[in-house]
């Protein structure tokens, strides 16, 4: 009895001395007696039974018991209770008392409390005798109230089973299982025990994750009754398992849980209240908030992750916020290659996460969520938090019908299940062609679609011993799409036996594969001595990997290649051109624009079609550093010459090494861009006049600088066989084209000098430039001489297709008779300046269009301030007008794609990027 009880009773003892010999004086009749003790210890049910031992010597005729809620000693309203008034002084020590109705209450422990009286128990007054702590029940039947595998206050891994009343029958009646496997044997350490009535705990050897169950089939209460409320048909219920404990530990700390993981939380005494909330120092996040308590028979209360917020939150358990759990996002995702395969195929996919982890289970499992036989592995997730994993449906026997992979982080708990992945029977392979006739040139890379249906690999021959070339070659659908992309390099056609046969054939994808050795054939088994000629091929194509009897075929038709065209055209200096994507940006910006005036100092751009050259020039990426090596037939099969048309007096002329430029290449279309800067690039002599450079004239004391009023020839030549010497002609004629061009000074310049605004916003400056179009100019207005207050406005604009540029200014704050400058600053040329003046109104005649102003003489405008406005304009837009729109407006031919971009250019010229 505590020190408050102790007190409590002597005081009561005083007033029941008090009461005695305040009765003795009104009336005669038995001293009173007093209940010695309560044997009961646990209340269940709406009628409950209470077993009293009262003094059996003489005392009062009725034993009441209740349960008292607040725990005062006193019988309070509303606290059950209950009273027997058959009791019969001397005649018996243990009075059972019953129709105690607990039904209201929750299931935990209470104060049950006792006394004597002489008469009804009097709410208010009657105190009890006696008290003791009793589990009180709601339901006449036990039940499983909770099943936690945790890391207990004191560093233990246990399994606690809270009951709602007091349970035996547990020796050998407790069976654990992992994933449908008896592991009791490995899992429980010792135990159980019984600590408290109604809480079991079992020592385990270790903390277990994944699908952890509890069979406790012939587990009773104390008065016999079968467990069955909180288990399955079987006897079983799930255990829940929490990776992560927080305890009462007097220190406020921040611990990390993975989203998904379960945060168990103790103190070690059961009844004790938990707060969960979120951490109000944090920024930005959603409000959460849950109380509870561990339970009646339960020292653990389970805070689950799955559904929180990234966020910390405080735990307070009994009266103290005692830790702080961090959750945080572990990542965990599964991706499957292929969610349709066939029961031959493998079911790949990847398993990663924000961490490297170990012991992440993989399992392959059947539409009813079990596990396949043998469809389940542990493993280690790499640096990078990544694994590749791979089942073989084949080798598992697998049927046909619906599967998904789940992935387990053994150490968190946290688990992840991947999409349906389809398994459909195999049947019998087939192979064909994606088309009955294909159609390159001779020298370039043929793409043969291939298609593959129920198999993998496919065996393609090309050509035939009557037709003078043979090639097998073996190729895998690695991507399970049905497609190959076989590309056989025609320029390599005097390749024989298995000598590289990588340089021979390749595949579009990289996902696919080129099969050799045991795994398949790549051969030229018949190869020609020259490259091969223009004719139709036959080609076939057969499931597996060996050369067999064809099941379908098709035609390769090779035709002769050949130069279709050749252009000049022109881009900004700063212009990177480096890819295909970047010259495409370029076009549709209209960044670059065919002309044969360039700016001395522009990018020059010669745009060459031509066929056969694919394979050569290993033209399979944008970017082709092999088109002037001269190993690959550079000076021999082909030649890029520019030469000097208009040299000086008694001079050789100079010939641009075009060696040093970069090429791009378009090869679907056949067009390659050699992109080089005008002033960088190195030129020579030609000082045997021949116009070809060759290696002798490549010297130091040869070199010589371009000018900016050089004009050149531009040739592309295929060389045809009988003038080859040294490697494989491409064509059997001389094939080329030419184009020309020329340097001129980069200059810009305004349509008016003076520059004349008025005191209104949206005052624009107009003028034009030589440079490429696409170029960046930044407009500077400043104001000068004694205008005050002094002002500074700039502008960036760029040059049009037409060579012209505008910018608009806001004057609305200066005054009339303000002066100031306009400089012109930008590209490859010098800067240029003239004057401006702030002016009442401004002669609009410069913004007639160019045709009326130049019909016009111009003596009619000399009189009024615009005169010079009026003359450069003219002058300018005359200037160029014919070459630009005639440029503008040709169809150049940079192939299918490019061609089309190139029409719409025009359309794009007000729209310029600014990068």
């Amino acid at each position: 009895m505590t020190r408050n009880k102790q007190i409590r009773a002597v005081l009561l003892a005083a007033l029941m001395v008090f009461s005695v010999f305040a009765g003795s004086i009104a009336f005669t009749g038995s001293a009173a007696a007093a209940a010695t003790s309560i044997n009961t210890t646990t209340v269940s049910g709406s009628s409950a039974t209470v077993n009293v031992t009262v003094d059996a010597t003489a005392g009062d005729n009725n034993t009441t018991v209740w349960i008292d809620l607040d725990d005062d000693g006193t019988l309070d309203s509303g606290e059950p209770v209950a009273t027997n008034d058959s009791y019969t002084p001397g005649t018996a020590t243990d009075v059972l008392v019953s129709g105690l109705d607990v039904s209201d209450l929750t299931a935990g422990q209470y104060e049950l409390a006792a006394a004597e009286t002489a008469g009804a128990p009097v709410t208010g007054t009657t105190s009890e005798d006696l008290s003791v702590t009793a589990t009180v029940t709601n339901n006449d039947d036990p039940e499983l109230v909770s099943a936690v595998h945790y890391n207990d206050n004191f560093g233990n891994d246990v399994l606690e089973l809270s009951f709602n009343e007091e349970v035996q029958n547990l020796g050998g009646n407790i069976q654990v299982y992992q994933d449908d496997v008896d592991v009791t044997s490995d899992v429980v350490a010792s135990g159980p025990t019984q600590n408290n009535p109604g809480q079991v705990i079992i020592n385990t050897t270790d903390l277990y994750t994944g699908d952890l169950v509890v069979n406790l089939e012939g587990v009773e209460d104390t008065e016999g009754n079968q467990l069955e409320q909180g288990l399955d048909d079987d006897y079983n219920s799930t255990i829940t398992v929490a990776t992560v404990t927080v305890t009462d530990d007097n220190s406020v700390s921040i611990t990390d849980a993975y989203m998904g993981e379960v945060v168990a939380a103790t103190n070690g005494n059961i009844g004790t209240a938990v707060e969960v909330e979120s951490d109000e120092t944090q920024d930005d996040v959603e409000s959460f908030f849950r109380s509870g308590s561990t339970g009646a028979t339960s020292a653990v209360y389970t805070f689950n992750t799955a559904d929180r917020q990234e966020q910390r939150y405080n735990v307070t358990i009994g009266s103290t916020l005692d830790e702080k759990i961090r959750v945080r996002d572990l990542g965990l995702e599964v991706s499957i290659d292929d969610l349709n395969v066939t029961d031959e195929d493998e079911i790949e996919g990847t398993v990663s996460a924000n961490s490297d982890r170990q012991d992440v289970e993989i399992t392959l499992l059947d539409s009813d969520g079990d596990e396949v036989d043998d469809g389940s592995m542990t493993v280690n997730l790499n640096g990078q938090g990544e694994y590749d994993f791979e089942f073989n449906a084949s080798e598992l026997d697998l049927d046909t019908g619906d599967y998904t992979v789940e992935v387990t982080d053994t150490a968190s708990g946290v688990t992840v299940e991947s999409d349906t992945i389809t398994v459909e029977d195999a049947g019998e392979g087939s192979a064909d062609f994606a088309e009955s006739v294909i159609t390159e040139q001779r020298g370039d890379v043929v793409a043969i679609p291939v298609t593959v249906e129920n198999t993998d690999t496919a065996t393609v021959s090309i050509g035939s011993n009557d037709q003078g070339y043979v090639a097998n070659v073996t190729v895998e659908d690695g991507n399970d799409d049905g497609e190959v992309i076989l590309l056989w390099d025609s320029s390599k056609s005097t390749v024989s036996g298995t000598n590289n046969p990588s340089n021979v054939f390749d595949v579009d994808d990289s996902d696919d594969d080129i099969l050799t050795g045991s795994d398949g054939v790549a051969e030229v088994g018949l190869a020609t001595s020259n490259l091969v000629d223009a004719g139709d091929y036959d080609l076939e194509i057969r499931t597996g990997s060996t050369v067999s009897d064809s099941e379908n075929v098709a035609t390769l038709v090779l035709e002769e290649g050949g130069v279709s065209a050749v252009r000049t055209w022109t881009a900004p200096s700063g212009e990177s051109l480096t890819d295909l994507e970047e010259v495409t940006d370029a076009l549709e910006n209209g960044n670059i624009t065919e002309d044969s005036q360039i700016a001395f100092g522009d990018k020059v751009v010669v745009q060459i079609e031509a066929s056969g050259l694919e394979g050569t020039v290993d033209a399979q990426d944008d970017e082709t550093p092999d088109f002037f090596d001269t190993s690959n037939g550079y000076d021999d099969s082909y030649r890029l010459t520019i030469n000097q048309t208009n040299p000086d007096p008694n001079r050789d002329p100079k010939i641009i090494n075009v060696a040093n430029a970069s090429v791009v290449a378009d090869s679907d279309n056949d067009t390659y861009f050699v992109v080089f800067e005008s002033e960088q690039i190195q030129a020579y002599r030609d000082d045997d006049d021949d116009g070809v450079l060759d290696s002798g004239e490549i010297t130091t004391s040869n070199e010589v600088d371009l000018d900016d009023d050089d004009s050149f020839n531009v040739e592309f030549k295929m060389i045809g066989e009988d003038d080859v010497s040294s490697s494989l002609a491409l064509v059997d004629d001389n094939s080329s084209a030419e184009d020309s061009y020329e340097f001129l000074e980069a200059e810009h310049s305004f349509d008016a000098d003076p520059v004349n605004v008025t005191n209104a916003a949206e005052q624009t400056v107009t003028g034009s430039s030589n440079v490429a179009p696409g170029t960046e100019l930044t407009l500077r207005v400043e104001s000068d001489g004694d205008t005050q207050p002094r002002f500074l406005k700039t502008a960036t604009v760029y040059v049009q297709a037409d060579g012209t540029f505008s910018g608009s200014f806001d004057f609305s704050e200066q005054s009339v008779g303000d002066t100031f400058t306009v400089t012109a600053d930008g590209g490859v040329a010098s800067d240029e300046e003239v004057d401006g003046n702030v002016v009442e109104s401004v002669d609009t005649t410069t913004d007639e269009p160019t045709e009326t102003t130049t019909d016009e003489p111009t003596e009619t405008t000399t009189d009024e301030p615009t005169e010079t406005t009026t003359s450069e304009p003219t002058e300018t837009t005359t200037a160029e007008p014919t070459d630009e729109t005639t440029t503008s407006s040709q169809t150049p031919g940079f192939g299918v794609i490019v061609a089309l971009v190139a029409l719409v250019a025009a359309a794009l010229l007000a729209v310029r990027r600014d990068n």
